[in-house]
């Protein structure tokens, strides 16, 4: 939601964001400081057991650490709301723990790196709890209360606590109130942060009410989506209003209608001097720029959406590894097809669908990248060796069908989609597919070990067990 603070309560957010982010700071050194004697003393010969006592990463250890000593650390912190520095401090403790679960390899993706000082370039944004369920909401639905501290040494503030404590927004929350006031939702933080050039209110709510859900009118069971740059998505059935004949759905490329004025605003920061006044203008310009395509991009991405998981039980998508095509600097990926691979947004597709099908009780089939939806012919399945990403026509040589390749491509995530329903459904109980692509195997498949000498062993394979009749 955005606001429209004064400048004085634009001076009063920063100031909090600014206690927040020295939080921050101020818990990860903590803990370096606390792991870096821990090796100290490990390397001059101490016993582990004689070693300095390692500190909690969890927020709930911090915080009242935090409250020993913030007297002595920031002896300014009555100028500043407690829920900044909380926030900070859980922030902190958050990353420690993303930290220690990818040291460990219990969270999956890339691995994550010990957290990272912020400094002043970084984003802007505080958290503020409070329970009450209509404290934050102002009776015109116009305003979202800021919490402001209560002992401020300050005498701007407290002479204008009235003027300060209520942020005017720029969209009406009537929805958001009714449901409050009813007692469906209840409001448990708000999160004011600095984004596209503009301060935004996002309400964190818990639902306790839950209604049965509306008769909803499906087009099909299953539908195969295939993305692309050229079409944003191509699906295996047209929808009206959404997609052409074909099923394609058009690619609106946001950040190249607006590409030439970023270049022009580049051009201009470039020759303005580091710290002035129009330097400062021109940053701002460009932030709300940057806000302004990808507000546009999402509400675009949320229509295509909600119409695909409305309308159909199954949504069978390709896993993509969107950072790899981004990163791969090669000679047949050039920057500009980069750009549109960010353009497009892809992450951000999977990942309203994901939770929109959970809201609407139907369900994401994932691809597995390594399936060649693209060379594969969906009539008679023959796969091609290569494949030119010019080659916008799918001509095979074995049955002579010749069509789209986007098309062809989504019908072959839809047949593959199927096919794992169906393994899915017919997997014995104990057994496991041997690859994420392949049937199922008729035996156990056991993880690789990895030991000191061989780091990647083969995997071993033992016969399934017989299952009794009363099994």
């Amino acid at each position: 939601m955005p606001l429209d603070p004064t400048p004085a309560q634009e001076q009063l957010l920063r100031s909090y964001c600014g206690a927040a982010r020295f939080a921050y700071n101020w818990t990860v050194a903590i803990v370096k400081e606390n792991l870096d004697k821990r090796d100290e003393e490990r390397r001059a010969g101490i016993v582990e057991s004689h070693l300095t006592k390692s500190l909690s990463w969890s927020a709930w250890s911090m915080t009242p650490l935090w409250n020993s000593v913030k007297d002595e650390v920031a002896p300014w912190h009555c100028d500043v709301t407690k829920h900044a520095f909380i926030s900070g401090v859980t922030n902190a403790a958050t990353a420690l723990k993303n930290f220690d679960e990818s040291r460990k390899g219990v969270r999956k993706g890339q691995p994550v790196e010990f957290p990272a000082f912020k400094d002043r370039h970084s984003k802007l944004s505080f958290t503020m709890i409070e329970f009450k369920p209509q404290y934050w909401l102002s009776e015109d639905s116009r305003h979202v209360r800021l919490v402001l501290p209560r002992a401020s040494t300050d005498p701007r503030i407290s002479r204008r606590r009235k003027q300060l404590q209520w942020l005017h927004t720029t969209e009406s929350f009537r929805r958001l109130k009714k449901k409050v006031i009813s007692g469906e939702w209840t409001i448990q933080a708000v999160t004011i942060s600095f984004v596209g050039g503009r301060w935004r209110a996002s309400f964190s709510v818990r639902q306790y009410v839950v209604h049965a859900r509306s008769a909803i009118r499906l087009r099909g069971s299953l539908v195969g989506v295939d993305l692309g740059v050229k079409y944003l998505a191509t699906l295996t059935v047209s929808v009206n209003g959404l997609s052409d004949e074909n099923g394609h759905v058009e690619n609106p490329r946001y950040l190249d209608a607006h590409f030439e004025r970023l270049a022009k605003l580049d051009r201009q920061l470039s020759r303005c001097m580091k710290g002035s006044k129009n330097r400062a203008k021109l940053l701002l310009r460009r932030q709300r720029l940057h806000g302004r395509i990808s507000r546009t991009r999402y509400l675009y991405l949320h229509r295509l959406t909600t119409t695909l998981t409305g309308g159909f039980e199954t949504v069978v998508i390709e896993n993509l590894d969107v950072a790899g095509m981004v990163r791969r600097k090669k000679k047949n990926t050039a920057k500009a097809l980069r750009r549109s691979i960010h353009d497009a947004g892809w992450s951000e597709l999977r990942r309203q669908l994901t939770y929109k099908t959970d809201d609407c009780g139907h369900r994401v089939i994932v691809v597995n990248q390594f399936y060649p939806s693209s060379k594969k012919c969906s009539h008679c399945g023959e796969t091609k060796a290569k494949l030119a990403l010019s080659d916008r026509v799918f001509e095979c040589s074995n049955c002579g069908i010749s069509l789209d390749r986007d098309v062809n491509a989504a019908r072959n995530i839809r047949d593959e989609g199927i096919r794992l329903l169906t393994n899915e459904a017919s997997t014995v109980a104990g057994h496991q597919p041997g690859t994420l692509n392949a049937d199922s195997r008729d035996r156990e498949t056991k993880p690789p070990r990895r030991g000191r000498g061989d780091r990647y062993q083969s995997r071993t394979t033992q016969p399934a067990r017989e299952l009794s009749p009363l099994a």
